[in-house]
């Protein structure tokens, strides 16, 4: 299947998943899967893309890999996909150290992590969100350290974009 199809099918099934589904500041959930998707200072292949808009179905709608695959997701998005969902018996921190593994995984992640961490979105920060930011802030390093160690290039046009 074509990129560009693989794009649209992406976008047809997770607006299905989160159907009806909002952020805590009333944008339908959608709104954040096509912002990580569109954050050009990390998401750069039409994979990173489809895997972008798809990231949170698995772990966050009762749509598994299974049902994906069924509706026609690559096999190479679902990888990146299986990196990404945080599984239930995994520690966060090993959860990233995992995606850690796969670059394509690190900068769809990175682009989740910044769109989470916009303050922006969301009508009050509370404590919560702050305990939150901390957690993400270390992961995003911990990201960040891999690229730094193993992808220079990807690092440092990273760096040139900020």
């Amino acid at each position: 299947m074509s990129n560009n199809k693989q794009l649209q099918l992406a976008l047809e099934i997770a607006t299905m998943a989160h159907k009806n589904i909002q952020r805590r500041n009333g944008d339908p959930y959608i709104f954040h899967a096509l912002r990580v998707a569109n954050n050009s200072m990390y998401v750069r292949t039409k994979l990173q893309k489809a895997a972008a808009i798809l990231h949170d179905v698995i772990e966050d709608t009762p749509f598994d890999e299974t049902f994906l695959r069924q509706q026609g997701i690559d096999e190479a998005v679902l990888t990146v996909l299986d990196f990404l969902t945080h599984k239930p018996d995994t520690s966060y921190e090993d959860y990233i150290q995992n995606i850690c593994q796969n670059i394509d995984a690190m900068l769809v992640k990175l682009a989740d992590l910044a769109d989470n961490m916009d303050q922006g979105t969301l009508p009050v920060l509370t404590d919560k969100d702050r305990e939150r930011f901390t957690i993400y802030k270390k992961a995003q390093l911990t990201i960040m350290e891999t690229l730094a160690q193993q992808h220079t290039d990807i690092f440092q046009d990273i760096l040139n974009k900020q």
